[in-house]
């Protein structure tokens, strides 16, 4: 079987969400189906020495209308081709099949602000998205709740939209690299992941704020992602307002030893975020035997399998006393990872790739 793979957005440096995603089933792709034939399609070369396993890396424009362009005279050089959405290779042979991989609906649900995003958000969502769903022989989607959502919004049939968790990274493989945590920051909540407004950090803030006046704890909240702009200028403004702006870190994208280190360290990972296609963080902290507090609602409650502690997002007082009640109960801690250890082992990109290439060859 020759197997196409879209590699966009391809991200080596400062990967996170889809681009994340990207990488991780092309490093695990060609390892599941060995006989297979891979040709990786993308806009940037990619780096043969980091993604092990032989494949054929085929170059593709970099704008839309060129890779419309492209794919519109691909010749049967493949016969199933995979992309992750939003990128939409509208018009492909139909001698090829397509498959979508589809994270989440992230801007059907939440509303993007300003006109142009609004526009954008369109034209992808209502119109192309429509398009290529339409071609597409099957829509992978990374949780129940993302499949629930194509159902909803694209009016597809259930067997055509298959569920294929993700995996997750494993940071353990950092451990003997790990330098000492500063002893400042202990003990310490912990949130990993881009710090906007859909990750519900501003909601973070608010409940650690709301944890601290009611207990006094000498605790402190270590936040690591890309951060900027007038939201997260409105959580520095909150925190100085409640005299607790030392007590917040704002590390910035954070990856690999030093990833590992915050994550281990942790008192407790706190993530609830507003909506998540799958929601890799929660995972990752529990394989390391880190507590969690996650959202009750989207894919997250699915993926924790009550091995966390679940919130409602839009609940500064109940996110607040879940972090109050994992702080005081040892007992609850030591319960919560070790379901977390147990849950993670559910979840690996190995795993994903195999029921890829599964479905890859039923078409």
């Amino acid at each position: 079987m020759k197997v196409g793979f879209i590699a966009e957005p391809y991200e080596e440096s400062h990967a996170s969400g889809m681009g994340y995603v990207v990488l991780e089933l092309l490093k695990h792709l060609s390892a599941a189906g060995p006989d297979n034939e891979l040709i990786v399609y993308s806009s940037r070369p990619v780096n043969k020495a980091y993604i092990p396993g032989s494949f054929q890396n085929v170059p593709i424009p970099k704008k839309f209308i060129g890779k419309l362009l492209f794919f519109l005279r691909l010749k049967k050089e493949v016969d199933v081709l995979l992309f992750v959405a939003p990128l939409l290779p509208l018009i492909i042979p139909r001698s090829i099949k397509s498959v979508i991989v589809c994270q989440e609906l992230g801007s059907q649900k939440i509303q993007p602000e300003g006109f142009s995003e609004k526009v954008h958000a369109f034209v992808r969502d209502q119109l192309l998205m429509r398009l290529s769903v339409a071609r597409a022989s099957k829509i992978i989607a990374a949780s129940e709740a993302t499949q629930k959502d194509l159902l909803q919004f694209y009016s597809l049939s259930v067997e055509k939209v298959p569920v294929i968790y993700d995996g997750f990274q494993e940071l353990s493989t950092f451990a003997s690299e790990s330098l000492p945590i500063d002893a400042r920051l202990q003990p310490y909540f912990f949130f990993a992941g881009k710090v906007k407004y859909r990750k519900n950090v501003h909601g973070i803030v608010s409940a650690f704020i709301a944890f601290k006046k009611r207990t006094a704890a000498p605790t402190k909240l270590v936040i690591a992602g890309d951060y900027g702009g007038e939201y997260y200028e409105k959580m520095i403004q909150e925190l100085e307002d409640n005299k607790l702006a030392t007590d917040v870190y704002f590390v910035g994208y954070t990856t690999g030893a030093k990833l590992y280190t915050l994550y281990k360290n942790a008192f407790a990972f706190v993530f609830p975020s507003i909506n998540e296609g799958f929601g890799m963080p929660p995972i990752e902290a529990m394989s390391l035997g880190v507590p969690v507090i996650t959202s009750k609602i989207s894919s997250m409650v699915e993926v924790a399998g009550g091995a966390a502690l679940l919130v409602d997002p839009y609940e500064v007082e109940g996110i607040s006393r879940a972090m109050e009640k994992i702080y005081g109960d040892p007992i609850l801690r030591a319960d919560l990872i070790r379901k977390g250890f147990e849950r993670a082992k559910m979840f690996s990109w190995s795993k994903a790739a195999d029921a890829y290439i599964s479905l890859l060859r039923s078409l």
